[in-house]
């Protein structure tokens, strides 16, 4: 019969095996220098995720206005800021700071569905759709246009 010290000591040896760090050898390495860990092959899971959404256009002719906008922001306070866009249909269209954040602005809101949130980025890529809104001076005044036209 064993003492409880000895039990104890067994215990203690028992869990010291359990804890103790794998030792890492050479083959425990695959031919893409990762340690294999679990002895699948698992270097080309998820490969399929990993190509870039360079092309954004989303069938557009020209830049999304989306990003046009944002260069008549960006460009502000330039010395040779850029004040027009050009739609799909070829019309370059002059477009003010404050008319370009309001239109990014309504483009981006999470508060309106995404049907709806589509369907006014592609208008805006014309000029019969975009026009409406620019044509409006008071910037103040296009998110009303907006909800009458997409939301009404």
């Amino acid at each position: 019969m064993k003492s409880v010290a000895e039990e104890i000591r067994e215990l203690a040896n028992r869990l010291e095996k359990i804890n103790q760090p794998k030792v890492v050898k050479e083959a425990d390495y695959d031919d893409e220098g990762d340690v294999d860990t679990t002895g699948m092959n698992l270097d080309d899971v998820g490969s399929e995720l990993d190509q870039d959404d360079d092309d954004d256009s989303a069938g557009y002719s020209q830049k999304p206005m989306y990003d046009q906008l944002g260069k008549v922001l960006d460009s502000a306070g330039n010395p040779n800021p850029v004040k027009t866009v050009t739609t799909d249909d070829g019309k370059e269209l002059p477009v003010s700071v404050d008319q370009a954040r309001i239109i990014r602005m309504l483009m981006t809101t999470d508060k309106v569905k995404p049907m709806v949130r589509t369907k006014f980025q592609k208008d805006m890529q014309t000029s019969a759709g975009l026009t409406d809104f620019i044509d409006i001076k008071d910037y103040h005044e296009i998110p009303q246009l907006f909800v009458k036209r997409y939301l009404g």
